[in-house]
């Protein structure tokens, strides 16, 4: 068994030492690095802390109050809209019909029968359209009355997050009507068909299955103080206007204004619609401006708590990042050092091996003689 030399027991322990000095850094850099991973944060923002908590739980309670009542507020926001609306058109309607006062050209008489039927019927679509889908029903609280009814829907409503209800009853503004006969039947023009339905009159709101077409139907007389009426032409039906919404009828009704006297009645009738309207949607636009505007309310809660919320965050990551930062210069501090003594230390055991193993050979000639 051959035995090296003192030298090369030296050099062997040396490197020994070297590759052991390395694995310890090796080791000390990991660990360093478990240390930092340690210090750092596990999570940008602490979610459970306490302000942050109150805060997401004060705007879930406020959007769960607000999906709740989402529905209700567009049936009184198209409600009131519809309200609004109509009471436009009346003034339209009255404004056409005093600049027919006097004349005596028919035609224009006759254009202005078509517009005055033309806006009862637009009238009549936006109070009908004024519906709105809440859970399984639909909704409407000024029209969309079926059979012989004229009643609209109510609405039940939570006017605020910390609760309390509010009642929007509906009411009919639309400008249909009733003939009931002489044998207490009553008679609804059905615009789709353009006939006149017979319905019975004990409250059921159920067809008799009796129609008349409406199709060269006229108004032969009617009395506006009483309301009794007779329809001829290609059919006969007479009775008492009931009035369901506010009042206001076709031009037929009005002698299509062959004369000014004709035209002072319909604006006469335009007058009591407007006023009629106005007892009708005032509280319906009131409580729909009392629902909206808590909703207006719960929005600027939500957007303050989101400020809240967003601050709250920022503060979150303003500290994640002050962390992050003290654990990166600690690393850095460390590394350096390791450096520092890595380098020290391979300088040191450099130095001892070239003392071990003794000066390398000379270059050239003087290496080739050994010296």
């Amino acid at each position: 068994m051959k035995i090296g030399t003192i030298n090369d027991t030296l050099s062997a322990q040396l490197s020994r030492n070297q590759a052991n000095s390395m694995d310890s850094l090796v080791l000390i850099t990991r660990q360093l690095v478990e240390r930092m991973q340690e210090e750092r944060r596990d999570q940008a923002v602490n979610f459970d802390r306490a302000d942050l908590v109150e805060a997401n739980r004060d705007k879930a309670k406020l959007m769960r109050f607000k999906a709740r009542v989402a529905d209700n507020v567009a049936a009184a926001t198209k409600a009131k809209s519809a309200v609004e609306w109509t009471k436009r058109i009346l003034g339209e309607m009255k404004t056409e019909l005093q600049t027919l006062m006097g004349s005596n050209d028919a035609a224009s008489r006759t254009t202005m029968a078509a517009s005055f039927n033309t806006h009862l019927a637009n009238i009549n679509n936006r109070v009908d359209g004024a519906k709105q889908q809440i859970g399984m029903q639909t909704i409407n609280l000024v029209g969309s009355t079926s059979g012989s009814s004229f009643e609209t829907d109510n609405i039940f409503s939570p006017v605020s997050e910390r609760g309390g209800l509010a009642m929007i009853e509906g009411a009919y503004i639309g400008t249909k009507f009733n003939i009931q006969d002489s044998d207490g039947f009553l008679w609804r023009l059905e615009e789709t068909s353009n006939a006149y339905i017979q319905y019975k009159s004990a409250g059921t709101g159920a067809r008799t299955g009796a129609t008349l077409s409406a199709e060269g139907l006229s108004v032969i007389s009617f009395d506006h103080d009483t309301g009794a009426v007779q329809l001829g032409g290609l059919g006969s039906l007479s009775g008492t206007v009931v009035q369901g919404g506010i009042g206001v009828l076709s031009s037929n009704f009005y002698s299509d204004f062959a004369d000014d006297a004709a035209i002072q009645q319909a604006i006469a009738d335009i007058d009591a619609a407007a006023t009629e309207l106005s007892l009708r949607g005032a509280p319906i636009s009131a409580n729909a401006a009392l629902i909206d505007g808590n909703i207006k309310l719960v929005d600027e809660k939500v957007r303050q708590l989101n400020g809240e919320i967003q601050r709250i965050k920022a503060e979150e990551f303003d500290e994640t990042a002050a962390v992050t930062r003290a654990a990166n210069l600690k690393m850095r501090v460390a590394v350096n050092n390791i450096n520092m003594v890595s380098q020290f230390n391979s300088g040191l055991i450099e130095n001892m091996l070239e003392m071990v193993n003794g000066p390398g050979a000379a270059p050239g000639v003087f290496g080739i003689l050994g010296l």
